[in-house]
């Protein structure tokens, strides 16, 4: 299944390297195809730089590891969906013709669902991904 997760949960999963593997196993096994945009890899290195004092270096590193299992996709804008005028996550999800968006964000989580594309939480996806076994 394809899927987006949103800025904040990519930073987590980076930072974490028992995240990153299960990740990588995830998209190994082919239960999840991750979905990403060049906005949002630049803004998960500038978060790993700004708030987890990595170097510029190591976030690069980071993140260029995540782009090679994600496939990486260019949104057009889209029209205002949640409180954020032109929401990148959304838009990239709706360019990688993915099925689920994961996040924390609550302006997502109240939409539920937005063109087919199911807004859930990490533990909703997480119980998604385990029925698939």
């Amino acid at each position: 299944m394809r899927v987006v997760y949103d800025t904040s949960l990519l930073v987590t999963i980076v930072s974490r390297r028992d995240l990153v593997l299960l990740l990588q196993a995830e998209v190994l096994m082919g239960k999840v195809s991750l979905v990403a945009s060049p906005f949002m890899l630049d803004e998960l290195e500038r978060v790993l730089t700004a708030k987890f004092g990595l170097t510029k270096q190591a976030a690069k590193s980071r993140t260029r590891l995540l782009a090679r299992v994600a496939d990486v996709t260019q949104p057009k804008k889209i029209a205002q969906v949640s409180r954020d005028t032109n929401d990148p996550i959304i838009a990239a999800a709706l360019s990688g013709d993915v099925e689920y968006i994961v996040t924390l964000d609550h302006d997502l989580l109240v939409l539920k669902q937005y063109e087919g594309i199911q807004i859930v939480t990490p533990d909703s996806f997480r119980e998604i991904v385990c029925r698939l076994d």
